[in-house]
């Protein structure tokens, strides 16, 4: 009787595991979809970045020339 319960107890563990193995495969479908749009929104992301980067390029260097031509001016004031 006790070998019988064993028996039983294992077919039931095994069912157990199949069907979380089968949850397992379908979630691990559901995070592959979902990287493949977490990917593709990265990529969008990544190329307004580079445009507005491309766009604000001139707006920068003269920022940085002023900048520096500030630090240059305040240099001088320091020295004194």
């Amino acid at each position: 009787m006790k070998l019988f319960d064993q028996f039983k107890n294992l077919i039931t563990n095994i069912k157990e595991i199949t069907s979380l193995l089968k949850q397992l495969q379908l979630q691990q479908h559901e995070l592959t979809e979902q990287l493949k749009e977490i990917q593709s929104v990265s990529e969008d992301i990544q190329s307004d970045i580079e445009k507005m980067n491309f766009k604000n390029q001139p707006h920068i260097s003269r920022i940085n020339e002023a900048t520096e031509h500030l630090n240059t001016e305040l240099s001088k004031f320091k020295a004194h």
